[in-house]
């Protein structure tokens, strides 16, 4: 287990294309996902192999991801909850319906001089684009994370006395329950307190792969958003922790 990681490292990819981390259509994906690190499997298990990918969902506006839009849930897609199967180019794919996003059937903009009843949210998702985007500026330029947090920052901000934020806070070992888990729409094993963990439809237990403070790449992430992968189904399966 490593934790409060800061620097770049070899098992890591920070700010990682969209092309290098979803399946086609990419377009879409990035619509609705941040990718905010790419991890190799090999740093959290030996015995395994491949990348994984800890991203943020652009939604929620207010609630959890997934609220909203329960006819589209699933075994993995609800709320606060959602699932991605790695193919063998270590690429992700949905476990389910885009329409599990808000966004996904927002319709254009309205003139000008009309209401716009998805207003809130075409505004939420065009912050977020541009707090991650100015995120990721920023680490291109410094080499180091910097908080985003709740209001917008500029990327032409001064950080260079300011102590960086982790880039994952935890990789590997067990991790504790905490909001997330209360209530969870999927199954959990609390059974260890201290390592808990999410069940799939076969009865299989997951594995903790790491976590990442979500408000430190986007405006408005998450407190925590925690990655879980199953390796025999490939499955990685994301959910997230609000104060």
């Amino acid at each position: 287990m490593l934790n409060d990681i800061k620097t770049p490292q070899p098992f890591l990819q920070v700010f990682p294309e969209p092309e290098s981390v979803f399946a086609e259509p990419v377009r879409q994906y990035a619509k609705h996902l941040l990718p905010c690190v790419s991890i190799d499997l090999a740093a959290v298990d030996p015995a395994w192999s491949g990348w994984i990918h800890l991203v943020a969902p652009v939604e929620p506006c207010d609630g959890y991801v997934g609220d909203g839009s329960e006819a589209f849930h699933n075994d993995y897609l609800a709320s606060n909850w959602l699932a991605f199967r790695l193919d063998e180019a270590n690429r992700y794919h949905l476990l389910g319906d885009f329409r599990y996003f808000l966004a996904e059937d927002m319709p254009e903009p309205p003139p000008a001089d009309a209401a716009d009843e998805h207003g809130w949210l075409r505004e939420h998702c065009a912050a977020q684009h541009a707090s991650y985007q100015a995120a990721k500026a920023r680490y291109r330029r410094l080499g180091a994370l910097h908080y985003v947090g709740g209001p917008f920052i500029s990327e032409d901000s001064d950080f260079s006395a300011d102590e960086p934020s982790n880039l994952i806070d935890q990789l590997g070992g067990g991790v504790y329950g905490g909001n997330w888990t209360s209530p969870s729409a999927l199954p959990l094993d609390e059974e260890d307190e201290e390592n808990v963990v999410p069940i799939d439809p076969d009865g299989k237990r997951f594995r903790f792969v790491a976590c990442v403070t979500g408000y430190d790449y986007v405006a408005n992430g998450a407190d925590t958003i925690l990655l879980f992968y199953e390796p025999d189904s490939k499955v990685a399966l994301l959910t997230f922790d609000w104060s």
